[in-house]
């Protein structure tokens, strides 16, 4: 079992919020489609304001419990997923966090296995990672619409990712923005690395490890002997 974060070199991360600059173009595409769908009563929340539903408890994954969160109503939300399935990259792509790149190659060149467990569907998070999919182990890239046994729990898929690789799942990391991947990742015996410049954590909550900016995530995983 590994003491430390920097003697880990097997990380699983989140994708939206962690990797992909994306909240702002999830609210987006929310108001676009309550606009589209006559839904006068919605009222899609700031960045800041959604950042504070999370903060609340309130669940916003997968994308229809984001729907709902927003105050779509169930027979909407559903339209809205399907929509977003089929749509949200035609126009409201996403873009990789600044920093990265340098983080995933840094950790690459580390030696670091990497892995993606994520509620989002691999059609939306592959061409708006692109070349930086290149840095993930494909036995461990974990989508919402391809986990184990469908059962869409990232507690399984982390699991699911350390079998795969045949390490111990006390010796793998995740790296996630909500509570909800804090608790996947303990349900899976992995340490957890919080980051706050996502969708939740937004500052208040106790957290051990927490970094604010992919620069400082890859100063906390990777040992300074690889800087020198």
């Amino acid at each position: 079992m590994i003491r430390h974060l920097d003697e880990a070199r097997v990380a699983f991360f989140d994708v939206d919020g962690v990797l992909l600059d994306s909240l702002p173009q999830h609210l987006a595409f929310c108001r676009d489609k309550a606009r589209e769908y006559g839904l006068e009563n919605v009222k899609v929340p700031s960045v800041s304001d959604f950042r504070k539903l999370i903060g609340a408890g309130v669940r916003v994954s997968p994308m229809y419990d984001f729907f709902v969160a927003v105050g779509f109503p169930p027979h909407w939300a559903e339209q809205g997923v399907a929509d977003y399935d089929r749509d949200f990259l035609n126009g409201y792509r996403p873009r990789p966090f600044d920093g990265i790149a340098e983080l995933l190659g840094s950790l690459d060149n580390a030696g670091f296995t990497l892995g993606l467990v994520t509620l989002n569907v691999r059609a939306n998070v592959e061409p708006a990672l692109g070349r930086l999919m290149r840095y993930f182990e494909p036995r461990c890239t974990f989508y919402y619409d391809s986990y184990p046994g469908n059962a869409r729990l990232k507690s399984e898929a982390l699991k699911a990712g350390a079998q795969a690789l045949r390490v111990a799942a006390s010796d793998c990391i995740y790296v996630g923005d909500q509570t909800g991947d804090w608790q996947a990742a303990d349900a899976a015996g992995f340490l957890f690395v919080p980051v706050t410049y996502g969708w939740g954590f937004a500052g208040s909550e106790p957290l051990n490890n927490a970094v604010d900016s992919p620069a400082a995530l890859q100063r906390l995983l990777i040992p300074r002997r690889h800087f020198a």
